[in-house]
């Protein structure tokens, strides 16, 4: 039987779950507990006896309703003798030998099916000709001109499906997208499936503040000046949001907890994709002289860990301050995300004049220069020196920053030392 590829758009049913390597040995266990788990998206019954599996091996398996009441020994609650996909919910194409009395390899029944979940099967003893882990499948109506799909068949070069591990499932993350490698994950619940039931993927959100990554512009403050504050947070999670906010506060009691007479300020969370980050920023206006420990806190109902939801970093007030300041004392530009830059920040004593600032090395020699009579538009500025010379790493060492700012015939000079380790 030939079988055309044709995808319609907008189909009222979408696989969502597909298990294919069963816990247990292919020798021992065979492939009695694989399934496909399919969800109807919308508002009306379908009927899916009008529906064909296909795995592209062999021909296209029609759909059956389950009619082995024996199931309803260990799972009374399920709905059989019925290809009748309710609204909002979930159907299980299960195979024919998932009640088998033959035992062998055990992992007898090893499901746990929620009540009122519609159970199938397929007109043959296997789902396809037995789920491979590198099958692809669509389930479609000719009828109904409605086709889902698993695997992504139309792509032969992605090298997805593949073996997502023993007794392990395949699960869609996000319903309304379509079938594409990103929107596929392996189970990451305990059991390794949830057959019949919200997928373990759909809420699997977990944002992160990377600590070595706030940033406090300028790095150490004069009494009466403002700090501009940039946070990144991480997604680690499987699902992309922007429904947290986070939270800055003055940790004045040192006791790592938000009270709410610390609170600083609430921000509203930006968009954030799995596997990205976003950066929030936020000006901190005249904090007192003094040392401050802040705290940054994600807010966020629906995370999984909420271990790496908190930050802390020291920020220091001062009476007075000279015109150059750098921050950290030793950096380490490895790229690891922590210290890999030398933050200078400058004051002036007006604006409007050239700016000069330049790297020497410990014996004097001219390596690099960061700007070279800039016109300075501000009174005060922050630059930062990544540890190159003309995109040549340079050595573990001692370095000098050396500031000269001339305005109206008046010269003003500052020079400070940090050290580069690698």
């Amino acid at each position: 039987m030939l079988v055309l590829l044709c995808v319609f758009a907008g189909s009222p049913i979408i696989i969502t779950e597909v298990m294919s390597n069963v816990k247990g040995s292919e020798q021992t266990c065979g492939d009695r507990n694989e399934y496909i788990e399919i969800y109807n998206l919308s508002s009306d019954t379908i009927d899916l006896s009008d529906y064909l599996i296909y795995d592209f091996d062999v021909s296209p398996d029609e759909i059956y309703p389950w009619e082995d009441d024996a199931i309803l020994i260990k799972y009374p609650g399920l709905r059989i003798h019925s290809t009748l996909l309710y609204p909002h919910s979930y159907g299980l194409v299960l195979d024919r030998e998932y009640t088998s009395h033959d035992t062998t390899g055990g992992n007898v029944q090893p499901y746990d099916f929620p009540d009122s979940t519609l159970i199938l099967t397929t007109d043959d003893t296997t789902i396809g000709n037995g789920l491979q882990t590198s099958d692809p499948l669509i389930i479609f109506s000719v009828l109904h001109a409605c086709t889902t799909s698993f695997g992504t068949p139309y792509d032969t070069l992605d090298y997805f499906p593949s073996d997502p591990g023993d007794g392990i499932s395949w699960e869609r993350i996000e319903l309304l997208l379509p079938d594409t490698v990103t929107n596929w994950h392996v189970c990451i619940d305990s059991t390794g499936g949830t057959p019949g039931s919200e997928n373990s993927t759909t809420n699997a959100f977990d944002l992160a503040i990377e600590s070595q990554s706030i940033v406090f512009t300028p790095a150490v403050l004069k009494t009466g000046e403002d700090v501009r504050i940039e946070v990144r947070i991480k997604n680690y999670g499987l699902r992309e949001t922007d429904d947290y906010s986070l939270v800055v506060f003055d940790d004045q009691n040192n006791d790592s907890i938000l009270n709410l007479d610390e609170l600083i300020a609430q921000i509203s969370g930006l968009l954030v994709f799995p596997s990205d980050s976003v950066s929030i920023g936020y000006t901190y206006e005249h904090p007192e002289q003094g040392v401050h420990v802040l705290g940054f806190q994600v807010n966020f109902q629906s995370d999984r860990d909420l271990t790496n939801n908190m930050a802390f970093k020291e920020l220091r007030v001062v009476g007075e301050i000279g015109e150059l300041a750098l921050s950290p004392a030793i950096f380490t530009p490895n790229n690891d995300g922590f210290e890999d830059n030398l933050q200078i920040d400058y004051r002036l004593p007006d604006a409007g004049g050239l700016l000069n600032i330049a790297i020497f090395d410990s014996r004097g020699k001219l390596v690099q220069f960061l700007c070279k009579k800039e016109l300075c538009p501000l009174s005060s500025g922050t630059t930062y020196w990544n540890g190159k010379t003309g995109g040549k790493d340079l050595p573990t060492g001692l370095y000098i920053v050396y500031l000269e700012y001339c305005y109206q015939n008046k010269v003003t000079k500052a020079k400070k030392t940090a050290i580069l380790a690698r």
